[in-house]
């Protein structure tokens, strides 16, 4: 799949196959919105957050950081600068993330999804489903603590508890390769506070998160976010890049192994066939 990179270094790139994905209404001019859903209606139980939902994304704010005005201890300030070294010294236009290469982002994804965002629950559990963005099912458990040895995954372990009509979900074990801000990724010790309240026409959810990571972070964080429910959203296929053109990683900084594609597509030159190259991952 062909894919359009801006030059980065304050910004992240986003697939320019996601440009098709619809945005909630009132956030872009021009903007329409898929037609209703006969009989599909917003649940106004404020213990129900299941439905489709869209992250509103606020003019001027930053769309694949946790905010603005991240302040990084000295270690993470090192590494940002030592990226920022190497981008200049190899002449790199752009960087490779997990949102680029179509890896799982962790909590990054679970405040910001481009795509529409599917939730599904019962008693025990909810599940959060994007399904045409970089493809992602998040459960939390109703019902549960974490454990005690606890595998660190990209997008944690998270539970959830009801305080009056607000969820709170608390996660933990991260694995490490989420992205906290360009050129520095959070660390395994990331802890995640969200508390999620709904509004009483049921056409919002009120998101406020607390981000803690004593290896990255100077001082918390703390973002304040809102999903709107979407009538007539449909989900999309999308395959996010499966052996992707070589000219598409043209002058970007690698960091990361993870990151790097196992297998490129070749163009043929003139008449030349195109052919597909692996590397053993």
């Amino acid at each position: 799949m062909t894919r359009c990179f801006c030059v980065l270094m304050l910004a992240f790139m986003v697939p320019a196959a996601l440009a098709q994905v619809v945005p909630p209404q009132g956030v872009f001019k021009g903007y329409v919105a898929p037609p209703p859903i006969p009989g599909y209606e917003p649940m106004t139980d404020p213990k129900d957050l299941s439905g489709v939902w869209r992250n509103v994304v606020q003019p001027g704010a930053p769309r694949f950081e946790f905010a603005p005005d991240i302040r990084l201890n000295e270690k993470a300030q090192a590494i940002a600068s030592q990226t920022a070294a190497k981008m200049k010294a190899i002449k790199a236009t752009s960087l490779a993330t997990p949102h680029v290469m179509c890896r799982p982002t962790g909590a990054n994804q679970a405040l910001f999804p481009i795509a529409p965002i599917y939730v599904l629950q019962n008693r025990k559990k909810l599940v959060f489903i994007v399904t045409d963005e970089i493809r992602n099912v998040r459960t939390v458990y109703l019902d549960a603590q974490h454990p005690k040895s606890l595998k660190p995954t990209y997008g944690g372990h998270s539970v959830g508890r009801w305080e009056g009509s607000t969820l709170v979900i608390d996660t933990i074990g991260y694995n490490g390769r989420g992205a906290m801000k360009i050129g520095v990724r959070h660390s395994d010790k990331l802890h995640l506070v969200e508390r999620i309240t709904k509004s009483a026409d049921g056409k919002s959810l009120e998101i406020d998160a607390l981000i803690e990571d004593p290896e990255v972070l100077a001082e918390p964080i703390r973002v304040k976010k809102r999903w709107s429910w979407v009538n007539g959203q449909q989900p999309l296929e999308f395959d996010c890049e499966e052996n992707p053109r070589e000219d598409n990683f043209a002058d970007m900084l690698f960091e990361d192994e993870y990151l790097k594609p196992v297998c490129i597509q070749h163009e043929g030159k003139g008449d030349a066939p195109s052919k597909v190259v692996c590397t053993k991952p």
